[in-house]
């Protein structure tokens, strides 16, 4: 009689170990499936209605700008990692790429930021976008090649950086650095944790076959990455769910949801003029 209780305990034990491994480790599943969506913050300047609204939308990390750093952020960043937002320095200029040090002094003020503050942001996300320099047009394999100089040497000089770059879809030229030649994206995604394609287009479609490129080389090469959408007024309406409308946009961003594996996001272009974007 005893040996048949000791059996029985044994195989409840078992079973209790086992539907306990299962749901720990669909919790880790979960976790890693959880949807990611990104926001840009460009005016740190807002009250709390935002992120209010960020939260209530199902945001997952905000790319936070700021030119410089203090307990207010700090505030901020405590704020939205309660509300289980992640939180990313946001800065770029296209300064930065002929005049690093720029950059440089600003990475060093982050990490003095991070250092004295128990709430910290989760990484860097650059927005260095080359198009914006004037000379662009006369300079382009020049500026472009200083880019991926630049995110280069970032890597090299802060290994252990959690750094995102911001990219537009059409980033493809052909750059020969270090003797590999390939698209300019490529190489910029080799010096990155992630990539956030400015994918802008008004429709799911559009959206994957804009960054078709750039998915299948990530995909290739086991990287993850954003597609982001934009929501102000631009000139050309095809570029910009500002015509739709939120209802329209949150339809195309289910289906595009559908299609990406779960390590990939989608992120917003910008927390306001979402908020302000016609139902």
């Amino acid at each position: 009689m005893k040996k048949k209780i000791l059996v029985i305990i044994t195989v409840l034990l078992i079973l209790s170990f086992s539907v306990t491994t299962f749901i720990l480790l669909n919790k880790d599943k979960n976790q890693l499936n959880k949807n990611i969506l990104g926001v840009w913050w460009w005016d740190n300047r807002i009250d709390d209605t935002y992120l209010n609204y960020a939260q209530e939308n199902g945001v997952t990390e905000i790319y936070y700008y700021a030119s410089s750093f203090n307990n207010k952020i700090a505030d901020f960043i405590e704020k939205a990692n309660s509300k289980d937002i992640k939180v990313y320095w946001l800065t770029g200029k296209y300064e930065y790429i002929e005049n690093p040090s720029l950059i440089i002094d600003k990475i060093d003020s982050y990490l003095d930021f991070q250092n004295k503050h128990k709430h910290n942001f989760a990484g860097i996300h650059f927005d260095i976008e080359p198009h914006q320099h004037p000379e662009f047009d006369t300079r382009r394999e020049e500026i472009i090649l200083n880019f991926v100089k630049l995110t280069s040497n970032i890597r090299s000089k802060y290994l252990s950086l959690y750094l995102e770059y911001d990219l537009p879809c059409w980033l493809e030229d052909e750059i020969t650095y270090n003797g590999i030649t390939k698209p300019a994206f490529a190489h910029i995604f080799d010096y990155s944790n992630k990539i956030t394609f400015m994918s802008y287009r008004d429709s799911a479609e559009k959206i994957l076959d804009f960054a078709k490129s750039e998915i299948e080389y990530a995909n290739q090469n086991n990287k993850s990455f954003n597609l982001s959408v934009e929501t102000q007024d631009v000139e050309d309406d095809t570029v910009t769910f500002f015509e739709e409308g939120k209802s329209y946009m949150n339809t195309q961003l289910k289906k595009l949801r559908r299609l990406l594996f779960a390590n990939n996001g989608i992120a917003i272009h910008h927390i306001i003029s979402w908020v302000e974007l016609k139902e």
